[in-house]
């Protein structure tokens, strides 16, 4: 014992020393980051497009705030939400009353919205039910969700009454996960931080506006935040084999819920495995629910007999580049390049180029004429790209701005969070449209003019709630502050979220519901448990 002693007594300048440089670092990194994501993305917010001088003198303005900003962060404001461990260990979190509160703040606004909100690829997923024709475009586990309810139609006579099922299961399913995210942090970090998780997912505005929402976001982003929170769990205290199970279970359920979960689940399941053994068990975990996820879908779709989806939704960002190319500087194509984005636009559909969503031109491309002329399609890609990078930068940003950048105002042309939806479940069954609590009217309209059209960008304060670029800063910012701690348990947890933001960046549009998922794991990233070493978790 005396022997360790010495060996850590020894070695402690050179862990402060290494200490200091790592946190010199972070601050440094960070300040590059936040100064350079102000540059450029500023000017796709105000004007469209970068102008390099400009971008450089907001850089050089911008690094010496951002730097001092983290500085003060780091030091001063974030070690305030680090939790102290509970002085009673066991006395336990009451997680059937965080999921009683959890569900009765959602009551109010599915009252308003009785019987719900189906709005987003519900009524292309109610088409398939009535046609019996499945795509897995949209998760096939979701939209046969959507048909259970829409079984008990001969039972109710009355689709608001299936509606209104559909809703109770979806609020039901996402405070039961909520509430054992808050559970789970009560083990791991401390009651506190349970009580103040349990408060934010209740009053935050977005889950009380997503929770009767019909969008599979909102249910994967539940499994997502409960799966996180049990690897967060297991890396502070450890988790028993029926947490173990559910860990797997809500991974399972996150993937099939979600395609680029898959991918990203791979990507940091592969990270683990290089990264120390110490991870192989979480690391096994993740291969068993991308596993059960891939297999569960197959059978899912050998029974519902379902076709693949469109691949164009994957060429997003590549089909907004190129559109814009041929739309402002259609000089710089040479014969080659022209036929083959002419081939796939098939000679006109560029003029749907809009910056902030690529459905306009990617909804009206003829996938067998898009298949076929792929591969000249992507060879002119990258020949433009190499010619017209800052044009390609434009349309990037122009398209990623809202997950990059506190941007002043939604300029997306479609609403922020889409509520209402009263054909989605009887047009296709040549039904009346659904009816809504008239008493509630005067409310409608005003949450959809001033709240979810633009994501309340009038509104003092409650605008930067929904503002999704602020949102992925703050969650930046946190994730830069375990670097800094020296918190590498944590960090390597957080680079999940990480690359699924990234698949996100690649996605044809921003609305709310896309940032939904990183709302429900702010909690995670937000508190932590004191430790006694300052350099340890």
């Amino acid at each position: 014992m005396r022997l360790d002693l010495l060996r850590r007594t020894a070695s402690a300048p050179e862990n402060r020393r290494t200490g200091c440089a790592r946190r010199r670092a972070v601050l440094l990194l960070g300040a590059l980051v936040y100064a350079v994501l102000y540059a450029f993305c500023s000017q796709i917010d105000e004007v469209g497009f970068i102008q390099w001088r400009a971008a450089v003198a907001r850089f050089a303005l911008a690094l010496p705030v951002a730097l001092a900003a983290l500085w003060l962060l780091m030091r001063h404001v974030l070690p305030k939400t680090e939790m102290k461990p509970d002085a009673d260990e066991k006395k336990p979190f009451c997680t059937w009353g965080a999921f009683l509160f959890i569900f009765c703040c959602y009551v109010p606004m599915f009252l308003i919205e009785y019987p719900g909100s189906f709005t987003y690829d519900c009524p292309n997923q109610v088409l398939e039910i009535v046609h019996n024709e499945y795509r897995t475009h949209h998760p096939l586990l979701h939209t046969l969700l959507i048909r259970f309810a829409i079984s008990f139609f001969n039972l109710f006579q009355s689709m608001e009454k299936c509606g209104a099922l559909y809703s109770v299961i979806q609020m039901t399913l996402v405070s039961l996960c909520f509430a054992q995210v808050c559970a789970s942090l009560s083990r791991s970090m401390s009651r506190r931080a349970a009580r103040l998780t349990m408060l934010f997912f209740g009053l935050y505005p977005s889950h009380m506006a997503f929770a009767s929402n019909c969008t599979k976001d909102v249910l994967f982003s539940a499994f997502l935040a409960l799966f996180l929170a049990l690897c967060f769990e297991e890396i502070a205290c450890g988790i028993t084999r029926g947490r173990r199970v559910l860990q797997v279970v809500s991974g399972v359920l996150a993937c099939l819920l979600r395609n680029n979960m898959i991918y990203a689940m791979i990507a940091w399941v592969v990270l683990l495995l290089l990264i120390h053994r110490r991870y192989l068990r979480m690391a096994l975990c993740g291969v068993l629910a991308i596993l059960l996820a891939l297999g569960i879908n197959a059978g899912l779709k050998e029974a519902t007999h379902a076709q693949s989806g469109s691949i164009v939704e994957m060429f997003s960002v590549p089909i907004q580049q190129l559109a814009r190319v041929r739309l402002y500087a259609p000089q710089m194509l040479n014969q080659e390049e022209l036929e083959a984005v002419d081939a796939v636009f098939q000679g006109w559909r560029f003029y749907q180029y809009e910056p902030t969503i690529s459905d306009p031109i990617k909804n009206n491309l003829v996938e067998p004429i898009f298949r076929e002329n792929l591969p000249g399609f992507l060879k002119a890609w990258v020949t433009v790209g190499i010619k017209c990078p800052s044009i390609y930068l434009d349309a990037f940003l122009s398209l990623a701005l809202p997950s990059l950048y506190p941007y002043r105002e939604y300029k997306v042309p479609v609403e922020y969070i889409e509520l209402g939806g009263d054909i989605a479940l009887t047009a296709s069954f040549g039904l009346e449209p659904m009816t809504r609590p008239r008493r509630f009217d005067a409310i409608r309209e005003w949450l959809a003019e001033h709240i979810f059209s633009t994501g309340a960008d009038d509104i003092p304060v409650v605008r930067w709630l929904f503002n999704t670029g602020f949102i992925f800063w703050l969650l930046l910012l946190l994730v830069l502050y375990d670097i800094y701690c020296g918190r590498w348990d944590r960090v390597l947890l957080c680079i999940l979220p990480v690359l699924l933001w990234g698949t996100y960046l690649l996605g044809p549009v921003m609305q709310g519901r896309y940032l939904y998922p990183f709302i429900c794991v702010l909690p995670l990233f937000l508190f932590r448990r004191r430790a006694a070493d300052a350099e340890a978790y």
